[in-house]
């Protein structure tokens, strides 16, 4: 980089820490409580400019200093950060089908909720796994246990649980489950990072966990995604299938090439797919997920007054939490009584039109939508709980950055409405 160019780059990175101050002040013009906001800052914007001065760009040391940072908070065996928490949960069921390390036969039966976002269930699909779709309890937004229960069948060998909108399963009876039908766990903490079960973080429970970092989330690196694992070797399998069934992340040397004509730096040992991330996004990854504690704090008591007001209003509910369980919220949700004399869409429209924005919780029943008619998985049997969900809930934006006084001020836009009823 030649004197002219470190010039104009100076003059960008004042720019930058003179807009970095204001970033989360500009807010959408139509909405005033947004369901999200910016969570990064001048340390996550000048580590993308380090990464691009310095040309390393694609996955490179940042990307394992994340991984092993991320490892560390989560206390877990090994990390690898993938592209987005989609390619988190797919990569997370082709473990379980590994030709190579197979944690489950070919054609398994995988139970999945059928209130999630649709990626879970495609993954599963994708992977070459039977999806048999369960309830949700619509008090908890998680998983109805007694129809995971009623589920097990003699193909039944995966469990893929949910923690919906950061509320923890309840992880002893599923577990308790699991080990009666010996039956492999894993975990889809996407809405999650930082709740807990019984003291213990989500994620945990199983052989694996994937986790999200797109832009709404807990922590940002824009797009980008997690997979944990408790075991070295399927840590070794996930880097494998993360780059394209390549020796290039692990020991080659470890390798069984008997053909002395190829090069072991490009050894293919398995199939596998291209969800390596950035080193832009690592970086990002590093200041937020230091940030991370401080975030999840400011929605625990954002969300605790939300849900104190919620509490005493008739005909409105939000989701209700284990005794053991510490959520870390990923926003708020309600549900609309089947006695109101009012519908999801009469509030939703009479809060849009006072500048929140609003949105269905997750995708509602996903046996509602089109993608139905093309797969024979859904619509086999009914689901009350997530008809529920999908016909009286929507949910409300929760973001570090939101202050008191908006949710404030959002309370009072409800009991607005309220008071007309």
């Amino acid at each position: 980089m030649n004197i002219e160019d470190t010039h104009k780059l100076a003059g960008v990175i004042e720019l930058l820490v003179d807009s970095s101050s204001r970033i989360n002040e500009q807010k959408p013009k139509k909405y005033w409580y947004p369901l999200s906001m910016a969570t990064y800052g001048i340390e996550e914007i000048l580590e993308a400019l380090d990464s691009l001065c310095s040309f390393r760009t694609t996955m490179w040391e940042k990307n394992s200093r994340f991984e092993e940072k991320f490892t560390g908070y989560q206390a877990c065996h090994s990390s690898v950060m993938v592209n987005s928490g989609s390619s988190a949960d797919l990569l997370l069921c082709h473990v379980l089908t590994n030709p190579a390390m197979p944690l489950v036969p070919a054609g398994s039966e995988i139970i999945v909720p059928v209130v999630t976002w649709p990626t879970q269930i495609w993954s599963a699909m994708m992977a070459g796994l039977k999806v048999r779709l369960v309830d949700v309890d619509p008090a908890t937004l998680t998983m109805d246990m007694d129809a995971v229960e009623a589920a097990i069948g003699p193909e039944t060998r995966a469990v893929f649980p949910v923690h919906l909108m950061g509320n923890p399963c309840d992880m002893d009876r599923l577990c308790a489950l699991a080990a009666k039908h010996d039956l492999v766990i894993i975990e889809d903490c996407c809405e999650s990072l930082g709740s807990e079960w019984d003291g213990k973080k989500v994620g945990n429970f199983g052989v694996g966990a994937s986790f999200s970092f797109f832009f709404s989330h807990h922590i940002t690196t824009m797009e980008g995604g997690m997979v944990i694992c408790h075991d070295p070797e399927i840590s070794r399998q996930m880097k494998v299938l993360r780059a394209h069934g390549w020796v290039r992340n692990i020991e080659a040397d470890a390798c069984d090439i008997e053909d002395e004509d190829i090069d072991p730096r490009y050894a293919f040992i398995n199939w596998g797919f291209n969800f390596r991330p950035t080193d832009l996004q690592a970086g990002f990854g590093l200041h937020q997920l230091d940030k991370l504690p401080a975030f999840n704090e400011k929605r625990k008591e954002l969300a605790n007054r939300f849900f104190e007001y919620i509490d005493g209003i008739e005909h409105l509910q939000r989701p209700v939490a284990h005794v053991k369980s510490d959520p870390s919220w990923f926003a708020l949700p309600l549900l609309i009584s089947d006695d109101a004399p009012f519908r999801r869409r009469d509030l939703g429209c009479y809060l849009e039109d006072c500048g929140v924005e609003t949105r269905p919780i997750v995708a509602g029943n996903i046996e509602k939508h089109p993608v139905s008619k093309l797969f024979d998985i859904f619509n086999r049997e009914p689901h009350p709980g997530a008809d529920r969900i999908h016909s009286n809930g929507l949910y409300l934006g929760l973001s570090p950055f939101h202050k008191m006084e908006d949710v404030e001020r959002l309370i009072g836009c409800i009991q607005e409405f309220m008071d007309k009823y």
